[in-house]
């Protein structure tokens, strides 16, 4: 069977489940688990240009989309990233990156067993931070309006 679209679309919902396992230990694999939803979702784009039996328009929308929708375009940059090491033609930020994170909290009038720090998964860019799971969500988001949009998926 040919591939399509739809295959791509699949797999960025099976890497999406994976970063968003909350019990799912974070460690290396869990950041490396990131970079991969990412670059599949990055790359959604490709896979909408590449399909023959789509209109050619779809694929130029899709480029569109991800060149304005503000979490792709960082979705972008983590992407090329994570394959250069270095983004020639950022859309948000060249050194935009994911990366594991201790936060630690003020446990002050709290029980004495309250936890003291938290490890998290987060997006860097431009000077700013964003939980990396929040930011998978609302690329899968984009790409599902604009699925809906050019009549490819059915509104859920």
């Amino acid at each position: 069977m040919p591939s399509t679209w739809r295959e791509q679309y699949d797999r960025v919902h099976r890497w999406m489940a994976r970063v968003a396992n909350e019990f799912a230990p974070i460690d290396e694999q869990r950041v490396d688990d990131f970079y991969a939803f990412f670059v599949f979702c990055f790359h959604m784009k490709d896979w909408l240009k590449a399909d023959s039996a789509l209109n050619r328009e779809i694929g130029t929308a899709a480029e569109a989309l991800v060149n304005t929708n503000q979490w792709l375009r960082i979705c972008a940059d983590v992407a090329n990233g994570s394959k250069h090491l270095k983004v020639g033609n950022p859309r948000v930020d060249s050194k935009a990156r994911v990366e594991k994170r201790t936060y630690g909290f003020d446990t002050a009038g709290f029980h004495k067993d309250a936890f003291l720090s938290r490890d998290m998964i987060i997006i860097q860019a431009s000077g700013t931070q964003w939980v990396a799971v929040e930011v998978a969500k609302r690329c899968v988001a984009a790409w599902e309006r604009f699925l809906v949009e050019c009549g490819l998926l059915a509104e859920s």
